[in-house]
């Protein structure tokens, strides 16, 4: 219960649109850790499947919104976008429950990319530690941007 009265201070002290990623992020990953427990990896495959969005048409549209998808007079580049992002899912894994927090942690910023109409594209991979031990992690691109760090010489396996 210690460090619990400073987190609520944290939270206090965002902008509202920082306390709006952070509690879709919360939201989106505690949904996305329930669905890996109860629902087959292939639906969930599916589920978050790449949808390209065409940028050069709809690119009026996509400016006129800003992260939380609200409208806004001025015009919020997508690299401040994408780190809007990163940064609620980084605060958003700070209070999940769930232990494979690289995967929750991807789908959930998938969906809220999806909502923002940006691609992107989501690696599983794999490596082996010195001790032997194979590890198994998820990591998000934007246009070669990270997301969900990789953090590591994972191998990827699958991509979607």
């Amino acid at each position: 219960m210690k460090g619990r009265p400073g987190r609520i201070l944290k939270f206090f002290r965002l902008s509202g649109r920082e306390k709006s990623l952070f509690c879709e992020a919360v939201f989106l990953q505690f949904w996305a850790g329930l669905l890996l427990k109860v629902v087959p990896f292939r639906l969930i495959r599916w589920l978050y499947s790449t949808r390209q969005f065409q940028t050069p048409g709809s690119a009026k549209d996509q400016s006129r919104h800003n992260v939380s998808g609200r409208q806004t007079d001025g015009l919020q580049p997508q690299s401040e976008r994408l780190n809007d992002i990163r940064t609620a899912i980084k605060r958003g894994a700070k209070v999940s429950p769930w232990k494979n927090g690289c995967l929750v942690s991807s789908l959930a910023a998938r969906r809220m990319l999806r909502w923002r109409r940006i691609n992107s594209k989501l690696f599983l991979g794999v490596t082996k530690e010195k001790s032997g031990k194979m590890t198994a992690h998820a990591w998000l691109l934007v246009e070669g941007e990270e997301i969900v760090p990789r953090n590591g010489d994972y191998l990827p396996l699958y991509e979607f």
